[in-house]
């Protein structure tokens, strides 16, 4: 399983992908190929582990957005699933960092995990070589290029 990891002072978010779709056929209507991926959220003594569906290219998009943050140490970089079962913000300030979001795990029940933990820049260099690992094997929005 690939997986990329964001880790902090007191929290880690570890979100591996399980399972794609069509992988290398047919790309997702998000970019890159529809998949499940695997979450699990510790922050102090709170843990939560599920899954949810997204896309490669949803996750391409954070990529690229934490790259940028990662290398100005400044901004902001957002994931937020297309099902709406993660939202998630990094956010850059002078090579800190701030972690927040909310995990709906299932969207019909209001129960939600809301999370919150600091970092810095020094954390983020694995979890960036982690995702290029991954875009590595499934490419960016539109997918890996087929040699014909």
């Amino acid at each position: 399983m690939e997986e990329f990891a964001l880790k902090g002072e007191n929290g880690i978010i570890t979100i591996g992908i399980e399972k794609t779709f069509d992988f290398p056929d047919k790309t997702c209507f998000k970019g890159g190929y529809e998949c499940v991926v695997g979450i699990e959220i510790r922050v102090g003594s709170y843990l939560v582990k599920s899954n949810f569906y997204t896309s490669t290219g949803e996750l391409f998009k954070f990529y690229e957005k934490l790259k940028i943050c990662q290398s100005e140490l400044n901004s902001v970089a957002e994931f937020d699933s297309y099902e709406k079962n993660l939202k998630l913000t990094v956010k850059y300030d002078s090579g800190k960092i701030s972690i927040w979001g909310t995990y709906q795990e299932n969207l019909g029940i209001d129960n939600k995990l809301e999370f919150d933990f600091n970092s810095d820049q020094s954390y983020f260099k694995n979890s960036v070589e982690q995702l290029e690992r991954i875009f590595d094997k499934y490419g960016g929005m539109k997918g890996i290029e087929k040699i014909k």
